[in-house]
């Protein structure tokens, strides 16, 4: 998420990157846009990562055109609910551009955890199913925990991180990788549901 790390907001930042202020102007390919866009070199080069890692993986099990659904949901989800962060009857929490393809990567992370929940990955030895609800708890405690959001205990211990130096991560956009995450999964889920045959 862009959030003030350059001293202003150059152009294609505020036409490409999601805002509400874009979206009341009309532009609203601002929700898919905005994940053409990144901060800086490290948030695309651990992007592009994870979606080398997860999307391969995904791409062997689901194949070409799921995969893209998977991708197009994570990126819309996730940036309805960054949105919708922002029209929460919250004590501070500021508007700001959203911009990176985390939503998707999200998604993607959890459609591979939701396919193979049994999986064993060789650097984090935890099985798919507990990385992937490892994700979402982490990722919902972490949006909730914005201190900007004045939740009793919640804000207080974000409050807490950002004493502790951890300021930088509120700068990214919990509610985005959360929305992203439940895409995922949510499809994932929909698509090992067998289907039954008409009677």
């Amino acid at each position: 998420m862009f959030a003030g790390g350059l001293p202003e907001v150059f152009w294609y930042y505020e036409n490409f990157g999601l805002s509400w202020g874009g979206i009341t102007q009309g532009k609203v390919w601002q929700l898919l846009s905005y994940a053409l866009l990144h901060g800086d070199w490290v948030h695309l080069v651990i992007n592009l990562f994870i979606l080398w890692f997860a999307g391969g993986r995904v791409l062997q099990m689901l194949g070409q055109r799921k995969s893209l659904e998977i991708i197009a949901a994570g990126v819309l989800v996730g940036g309805l609910l960054h949105l919708l962060s922002g029209l929460l009857p919250v004590t501070g929490y500021g508007e700001s551009y959203l911009v990176g393809i985390s939503g998707a990567c999200f998604a993607l992370l959890l459609a591979m955890a939701t396919l193979s929940p049994h999986t064993r990955l060789r650097f984090i030895p935890v099985s798919g199913k507990n990385l992937g609800l490892g994700i979402v708890i982490g990722e919902a405690l972490l949006w909730l925990m914005h201190p900007d959001f004045g939740l009793p205990v919640l804000s207080l211990l974000g409050e807490q991180m950002v004493a502790w130096g951890g300021a930088e991560l509120f700068e990214i956009s919990h509610a985005c990788h959360l929305g992203g995450a439940l895409a995922g999964w949510c499809l994932a889920r929909r698509m090992l549901t067998p289907v039954s045959a008409p009677t």
